[in-house]
């Protein structure tokens, strides 16, 4: 392979990477919006320099950049790191970017108190599941009291069953992730119109969180969707780079690489 098409693709790989786990860790501290705008324009200058030593591949490596930094907004709906906190009383629930989830002993979900809302995505808008929210009280809870966490589930359309199905609300066991991503303030608006229809109160940013079996293993399932993600994105690179080559051995790309 031509020098400088190996050094697009090694360096090309490195950024995908950290495009990545930029916009992961920018999601887990709670900015959405700020992770999805940076990284996606952040592709745009890294992509001219990953494709210096080959500018001809400057388009195809910032769209490529672009796309990869803003793909975890997708993915990532719980934090990556961070402690697990045992609830306790509900005046002092951690709710920071630095916790992770929650051991909820002597807490329950309150399956008789939910609520489900369709859940759509692209344009047109298409339905691909429902949401269904119920409160998370510890013993002791009345509807008189507010409700600080709410736990949220997804039914997929696909029917496939996600760590956080609802089915797994009854088991024993388990732990609570906290919600993070861009999928945290429509689920808060939901908890805010379930309390109104349940005739509970809760606050304008409730606490929402998912049940699983544990937060490592929700952690784990997300690592491996955002290195799938990673790695389509490295496919395309080497898919572009791979032509380059091949035209370059056809004598058809003095333009290609930097003079």
């Amino acid at each position: 392979m031509h020098p400088a098409l190996k050094s697009v693709l090694v360096t090309g790989c490195i950024a995908i990477v950290f495009q990545t786990a930029l916009c992961t860790v920018l999601l887990g501290l709670d900015l959405p919006i700020v992770a999805v705008a940076l990284c996606f324009i952040l592709g745009v200058p890294l992509g001219i320099a990953v494709a210096a030593p080959a500018p001809g591949l400057a388009f195809p490596v910032m769209g490529i950049l672009a796309l990869c930094g803003a793909a975890p907004a997708l993915i990532v709906e719980v934090s990556m790191w961070g402690r697990t906190v045992q609830l306790r009383q509900v005046d002092d629930i951690p709710r920071h970017a630095f916790v992770a989830g929650y051991d909820a002993d002597n807490w329950f979900i309150d399956a008789s108190r939910t609520q489900e809302e369709v859940l759509t995505a692209g344009r047109p808008a298409r339905r691909y599941a429902i949401r269904r929210l119920a409160p998370l009280v510890g013993n002791g809870w009345t509807p008189a009291h507010p409700v600080e966490i709410w736990v949220a589930g997804e039914i997929r359309d696909s029917g496939r069953v996600r760590l956080w199905h609802p089915q797994f609300w009854s088991e024993p066991g388990g732990e609570f992730v906290r919600l993070v991503g861009t999928d945290l303030s429509g689920a808060q608006l939901q908890a805010g119109r379930a309390a109104a229809k349940l005739g509970l109160k809760t606050g304008a940013e409730p606490l929402i969180v998912m049940r699983a079996p544990s937060i490592a293993a929700a952690q784990w399932d997300q690592a491996l969707r955002l290195g799938r993600s990673a790695l389509i994105a490295i496919g395309f690179l080497a898919l572009f780079v791979l032509g380059a080559e091949l035209w370059l051995r056809r004598g058809g790309g003095p333009k290609l690489l930097r003079k």
